[in-house]
């Protein structure tokens, strides 16, 4: 009998210190593949390095930022706020051989002004390789063309709305964003979001589009 294949997350929570004030306090999370044989301990492998990345860069850069904002802040007797940082996930599918992950994350300084991430990834799970978005429409002509209409279709009813505060001519930056590369399944549909800033104010984060698909293929 063929083992469930089961996503399960892990989180980290640290604080980092000088002189026994906090700094820098950041939070985590990342996926495990269990029962999905080598694919899956590929998968896993991919994201346990992606945490690895982040927590290098938070414990390492940017603490080292933080530490001489407060050296700075103590020499001008201000207040100082620890800065903070966030990685965070969760499965957005998981339906016949396929893993749709969705992950956001966000990275608070001296300013107080969020910058913000948010981007997706598809598995086929036995495989451990990337889902090619492509593949959701194999044998059909002019699929991408038609998900960047449907796109930019709901973005302007959104922003005729008030749902969602694009810029004027945010079809022709979001174009250069591309934010068809990076994507998540889920039930819905085909979901993608553009850059911060990309488009929109900064205010606005990374602004989230699904596109409805009748079906799709593995």
């Amino acid at each position: 009998m063929a083992k469930e294949v089961q996503v399960l997350w892990t989180e980290e929570r640290r604080t980092l210190t000088l002189c026994s004030e906090p700094v820098l306090e950041y939070t985590l999370s990342w996926p495990r593949v269990e029962g999905a044989g080598l694919g899956g301990r590929w998968i896993s492998g991919y994201y346990a390095r992606l945490a690895q990345s982040w927590r290098r860069r938070w414990e390492r850069e940017v603490y080292w930022s933080a530490c001489l904002e407060l050296a700075a802040r103590r020499e001008g007797a201000r207040p100082f706020t620890p800065w903070t940082g966030e990685l965070a996930g969760e499965t957005a599918l998981l339906r016949d051989g396929v893993l749709s992950l969705r992950f956001w994350g966000a990275e608070v300084r001296g300013d107080g002004r969020p910058a913000r991430v948010r981007w997706g990834d598809v598995w086929n799970v036995r495989e451990g390789a990337p889902k090619p978005l492509g593949s959701l429409f194999a044998g059909e002509k002019g699929w991408r063309k038609g998900l960047w209409q449907a796109l930019v279709r709901q973005g302007e009813a959104r922003r005729q709305a008030g749902d969602c505060f694009l810029d004027g001519d945010w079809p022709q930056k979001a174009k250069k964003a591309r934010p068809l590369r990076s994507w998540c399944l889920t039930e819905e549909g085909v979901e993608v979001s553009l850059p911060q800033c990309a488009a929109s104010p900064a205010a606005e984060g990374c602004p989230v589009f699904t596109l409805p698909l009748e079906k799709y293929g593995n």
